[in-house]
């Protein structure tokens, strides 16, 4: 039986939550039945090394090069595709029987300019609605051009899709919900990798980019209010971004620098996780929040804002505590669970049965039958 040849579209395999979901998906796609590429834009990242070696890797550009660069000018000022579908006639040789652009925004774009008869799906991992950013990364009205020439439009969570919809209301048809999956076997494995010595500290943990939309700041304001009330919590930050030293140096202004630790980047940032009393997501948005679902897979309870994503998996309080977005309302969440052992057991256990729901096996079953 002939394989069935697919291509995922994406650029740089670097820290994201979107990047960890594509691999976990590489890692449980049946090789035995599919021929798979990937494509970046621009090749490499620091995840580049976990790509399944039954994957075929296919770089665009090697990096932001003068002539990656040139070509980004002419499409977003001149309307001239022709450096980027130039690159793609020199580098897809191939045809297949299915694309993936896995990311919206830029990936969307590159896959738009492909002109083939193989069945085209694209992934939609946040709120277009309330949060727009790639908006800027199309000419007006070429955004939705490139989502009416895909077949199926994926999102990860049932409010990221009506959120869609609302956006792009000619494109309902089209549009189906598939979540992330998450390997709850390899994040136990992970999460053993090394131990680490809490010092009797109540850690507080949180995880993600940190850029606008993940709010970082608030944790400095909520670790203020701790401080302030003479509690004594640590709060410790999984991962980098342009914000890292706008946010370094609020934590010297606020006077919080012996309360919040910034660990860095990760690339395994499971034993920080677990070894947490609960995790924390206080982001303005988020589409599915892998984070949560990772806390859960190893028995760490959750706080988290309101946000698409997380009253989804948390369903309304059931399997984590959520909040409002104002200082005082995180605050108190977190308190909450700090002071309530019996409250963090119950979240702990509950967030163990939801994260079954998503298990590799049954989200790839799903990505089979697109």
């Amino acid at each position: 039986m002939m394989k069935k040849k697919i291509l995922f579209i994406y650029g740089q395999l670097n820290g994201g939550g979107a990047e960890r979901v594509l691999l976990d998906i590489l890692h449980n796609i049946d090789y035995s039945q599919n021929e798979v590429d990937l494509c970046q834009i621009i090749g490499g990242g620091t995840l580049i090394d976990e790509v399944p070696k039954e994957v075929n890797i296919i770089s665009l550009w090697n990096g932001y090069t003068f002539s990656y660069k040139l070509a980004v000018r002419l499409s977003n000022i001149l309307g001239c595709d022709y450096l980027f579908k130039r690159a793609l006639k020199k580098k897809i040789i191939k045809s297949y029987d299915l694309e993936i652009s896995f990311l919206e925004g830029f990936p969307l774009k590159i896959h738009a300019m492909m002109d083939t008869t193989a069945k085209k799906v694209t992934w939609v991992h946040c709120d277009l609605l309330r949060f727009p950013y790639t908006d800027s990364q199309f000419r007006a009205g070429e955004q939705l051009a490139a989502y009416n020439k895909m077949d199926t439009v994926v999102c990860v969570a049932n409010d990221t899709k009506k959120a869609f919809e609302q956006r792009f209301p000619t494109c309902t048809s089209k549009v189906m919900v598939i979540y992330n999956p998450i390997d709850r076997e390899k994040i136990l494995k992970l999460s053993k990798a090394f131990t680490l010595n809490k010092n009797g500290l109540f850690a507080v943990i949180t995880s993600g980019r940190l850029t606008l939309p993940k709010k970082m700041d608030r944790i400095l304001r909520v670790a203020k209010r701790f401080k302030e009330e003479r509690i004594n919590v640590r709060f410790q930050i999984i991962g980098d971004g342009e914000l890292k030293q706008e946010l370094m140096e609020k934590r010297r202004q606020l006077d919080v620098e012996d309360m919040v630790e910034f660990l860095g980047f990760q690339k395994n940032p499971f034993p920080y996780i677990k070894q947490a009393d609960m995790m924390f997501c206080c982001s303005g948005y988020e589409g599915f929040c892998l984070v949560i679902c990772e806390a859960m897979c190893l028995g760490v309870p959750v706080v988290s804002t309101k946000t698409s994503g997380p009253i989804e998996i948390l369903d309304n309080n059931q399997y984590g505590l959520l909040c409002e977005h104002d200082d005082k309302a995180m605050y108190e969440a977190v308190k909450r669970m700090y002071e309530d052992k019996e409250l963090r057991d119950y979240y702990s256990r509950q967030g163990e049965k939801r994260i079954l729901d998503f298990s590799p096996q049954i989200i790839v079953s799903g990505i089979d039958k697109l």
